[in-house]
């Protein structure tokens, strides 16, 4: 009986070491740069209806950013 006892032990151990090595090496951050995907990105607002949108997605007329092509004015 003790042999199962100490053997369950051992066993528990060394879960508990493996959970703790995981956990450790996922919460450090790595030194490797973020996607660019994730960066943060400049915002501009639609000169027409005044929606806020990411510049890589505006179109800019005349020194104006619009959300889309029928907020352009046809001047």
């Amino acid at each position: 009986m003790t042999k199962f006892v100490l053997l369950g032990l051992v066993i528990w151990l060394a879960i508990y070491v493996l959970k703790r090595m995981v956990n450790k090496s996922n919460s450090q951050p790595s030194n490797t740069p973020a996607p660019s995907d994730t960066e943060a990105e400049n915002m501009v607002q639609c000169a027409t209806c005044k929606v806020h949108l990411p510049r890589s997605e505006a179109f800019l007329v005349n020194s104006n950013f619009y959300c889309s092509k029928a907020h352009i004015p046809n001047s």
